[in-house]
């Protein structure tokens, strides 16, 4: 082992320098011609990017695992497990891997199909006869779970026991109709998880742990967060105010040692840890003694996307990560699958409090990398530089020239940025002005210019402590296009508004839901404000809650409730019957 230094970042690099992964020897080059790029040079373009897509990120540690089809050919440990005691990431450092367990969930299921003791199109209720949601009289079918093709709300209830949110679905509607469209949902894989208990006679951690981690030599691997499982791995940070918009650059605080068992996201795992499991997929589905966990048919249908009732085939219709947008395009089973310039790739993404992850493999060209760090997953995300590494393995794997050094985005930039200058006013006469740069936006208020980056739509958030509680949203009218702005329930119209203001003709009682609603949601902390903007009822300035005549309001396909009121306060907000929130006294 030798330690590099890279800025503040300590660097340990395991491992002899490895053969390329291409097989055979490579062709001697022409006199003149440049060489081929070796794994050397590889190696050294990802070790010097990682440094700087940290410091662009905030992450305080991360670790890179690269693998081919027989070993490790490195793994690369970059900053600090433990920030306060200055403790490096080694080798040997866990990182929880989130929802990258779901592959594992996946995998212990579809052994169990092989065997015999799961039929995939079978309805769930053959498994779990207790199952319930309403889902419009259509069976919701085994396969449908894996793929998120159920129509399975993501986290019904937030409850910390994953069975209890299960039976919380019997409250539930199905988001469509089963095997129509594409979802992702953390409770579709806590039922897989029941329904290999049911199935299999164990916990689903110890069905995780003998079908997955023991069989592939996982042996810093384990199923479960307990203070003791995170006692041996990197300390977790989280955003530390997260009862506001994500900062630019946040602060961040070590998160909580909490308990966490989920098959849709517990397990902890070291860097070779998973290179082992990434082996497994690039050896079609083989252990490392050689034989198989899952017939080749199982094991390409996981591999390949899923398909809906129509037969197209399964996946997101729209981005799930910006610096990664086809990433979730195709679904198989636990794995995000698709086609790259002629490669067939398969990967994962993973997030939980203070954690998060990005794996991919290349099936097709025989390696893998998969980036670990201990940082929040959003807006951070150590995709970035996996994505990178991969690229780079790639061209070295051809001969080609390695992609250019990694540079970090422009988080400023703004699409039709002059769409939104111009001068605001509010009713009380406060003016504010938006002004262009090139494609950056600034906020004019009085003699200070206040950097604005996009978060989404038409919404930004402004670099100032004045405008730190809410994002700054502009409201866009087809006709007109900019007509004005809001941040919480302050709002100011330019002159494209036109005609008058409604003021006060909304229900007078709807004052007394306004306030900060909070709770714990998994494992962290969420704070959500009602606001009254323009005689519209909103969740932070930005979503428009929609009454119903029962007295309700809708969101999307959540149903909104107050209710347990203290006088004319109601003390909790529910999302579909089992989200609650608490009214807090804080602004």
């Amino acid at each position: 082992m030798r330690i590099l230094r890279t800025g503040s970042f300590a660097l340990a690099v395991l491992g002899m320098i490895a053969a390329p992964l291409t097989a055979g020897a490579q062709a001697t080059p022409a006199a003149g011609a440049q060489a081929p790029p070796t794994m050397d040079d590889a190696i050294a373009a990802i070790t010097a990017a990682a440094p700087a897509a940290m410091a662009y990120q905030g992450t305080p540690g991360l670790a890179l695992a690269i693998t081919d089809r027989t070993h490790t050919v490195r793994v690369l440990t970059f900053g600090y497990a433990n920030v306060d005691a200055k403790a490096p990431v080694t080798p040997a450092t866990r990182f929880a891997i989130g929802s990258i367990t779901k592959s594992m969930t996946a995998l212990s299921l579809l052994e169990e199909n092989d065997a015999g003791k799961v039929d995939l199109n079978a309805p769930v209720t053959r498994y779990l006869p207790w199952f319930s949601i309403d889902s419009g009289r259509k069976p919701i079918l085994v396969h449908q779970l894996l793929s998120h093709t159920a129509g399975l709300p993501d986290d019904y209830s937030n409850a910390p026991g994953w069975r209890y949110d299960l039976v919380a679905l019997a409250k539930a509607k199905t988001l469509f109709e089963p095997g129509t469209k594409w979802s992702y949902s953390n409770d579709g894989f806590a039922t897989v998880g029941a329904i290999e208990a049911a199935v299999d006679g164990r916990t689903w951690p110890e069905v995780v742990q003998a079908r997955v981690l023991d069989r592939l030599g996982m042996i810093g691997a384990t199923p479960v967060m307990t203070p003791e499982t995170l006692s041996s791995a990197a300390r977790g940070y989280d955003i530390r105010d997260f009862d506001r918009p994500v900062a630019e650059h946040p602060v961040l605080t070590a998160s909580p040692l909490d308990d966490f068992v989920a098959p849709s996201g517990s397990v902890l795992a070291t860097p070779e840890d998973m290179a082992r499991y990434m082996r497994f997929y690039l050896n079609d589905g083989k252990g490392p003694d050689g034989k198989a966990l899952l017939t080749p048919a199982t094991f390409a249908a996981m591999t390949h996307a899923d398909h809906f009732n129509n037969g197209a085939p399964a996946g997101a219709a729209h981005p799930e990560i910006a610096e990664a947008p086809t990433f979730y395009r195709h679904y198989g089973y636990g794995l995000s699958t698709f086609d790259e310039n002629g490669d067939h790739l398969v990967g994962h993404t993973g997030g939980v409090s203070g954690y998060t992850s990005c794996m991919q493999i290349d099936l097709t060209r025989g390696f893998g990398v998969i980036a670990m760090a201990n940082h929040v997953e959003a807006p951070l995300h150590p995709c970035a530089i996996m994505l990178y590494a991969m690229a780079v393995l790639r061209a070295q794997s051809q001969g080609r020239p390695l992609p250019a050094p990694w540079q970090a985005p422009d988080v400023a930039h703004v699409d039709k940025a002059a769409l939104y200058t111009g001068t605001y006013t509010s009713s009380s006469g406060k003016r504010l002005t938006v002004k262009a740069t090139g494609d950056h936006l600034a906020l004019i208020d009085g003699t200070q210019s206040i950097a604005l980056y996009p978060r989404g739509g038409t919404t930004f958030w402004a670099d100032d402590p004045r405008f730190a509680m809410y994002l700054i949203n502009f409201w866009h009218d087809k006709r007109k296009g900019i007509t004005g702005m809001n941040y919480g329930p302050q709002w100011f119209v330019n002159a494209r508004f036109g005609g008058p203001i409604a003021v006060g003709r909304y229900p007078a009682a709807w004052n007394a839901l306004a306030g900060r609603y909070e709770n714990v949601i998994g494992l962290e902390s969420a704070v959500v404000r009602v606001v009254i903007v323009r005689d519209h009822l909103t969740l932070d300035g930005t979503d428009p809650l929609k009454p119903r005549p029962d007295g309700t309001f809708s969101l999307g396909n959540s149903i909104i409730r107050f209710g347990a009121k203290a006088g004319i306060y109601p003390q909790r907000m529910t999302f579909d019957d089992d989200g609650d929130f608490y009214r807090s006294d804080l602004p």
